[in-house]
């Protein structure tokens, strides 16, 4: 990913504002309705996060409730790797991104995408003291282990709001 300081002078500051479960195979992929309705000429289109990161776009990631979960770690699993929760074959592989830009697509780029960067989105002086602690280190384990971590403690605007029992 270019710096944000060189994507603002070369005017190319864009945001890709995406759902990374939408591309997973069981929801969109092969034999879904959205697939067939596109038609498989068009599949590589489809959601290119890697290509828009690239690119120098910021991504965006959240999740769409009721189209599909709302747990940020299946979303990164996704951005991951494209493949369903069962560890089947992965739809359009290629447009796949590192646990690093997934997890700034989730923190840094929606706080961006919603005007709060200067607030939110990474642990800076000065800004909200948001964060979670995981149950692992989702930049580290093996992609498979990502669904299922969960937040040990919680902590908002400094204030810790939950901790596991």
């Amino acid at each position: 990913m270019r710096d944000e300081e060189g994507r603002r002078r070369a005017g190319l500051l864009q945001v890709a504002c995406l759902q990374p479960r939408h591309c997973a195979p069981e929801i969109a992929g092969p034999g879904q309705d959205w697939a067939q309705n596109v038609g498989e000429d068009r599949w590589h289109k489809a959601w290119p996060m890697r290509s828009l990161s690239e690119a120098g776009a910021v991504p965006a990631f959240s999740s769409d409730w009721n189209v599909a979960e709302m747990d940020p770690m299946i979303g990164i699993y996704t951005a991951l790797t494209r493949r369903p929760l069962d560890g089947g074959d992965p739809w359009q592989p290629a447009e796949t991104v590192s646990a690093e830009t997934a997890v700034y697509g989730y923190t840094v780029g929606s706080a961006y995408a919603n005007f709060l960067e200067e607030e939110r989105g990474s642990l800076t002086v000065g800004k909200a003291a948001d964060f979670v602690i995981l149950s692992r280190d989702i930049l580290t384990v093996p992609a498979d282990r990502i669904p299922g971590t969960v937040a040990e403690t919680v902590v908002v605007a400094g204030e810790v709001v939950h901790r596991a029992a």
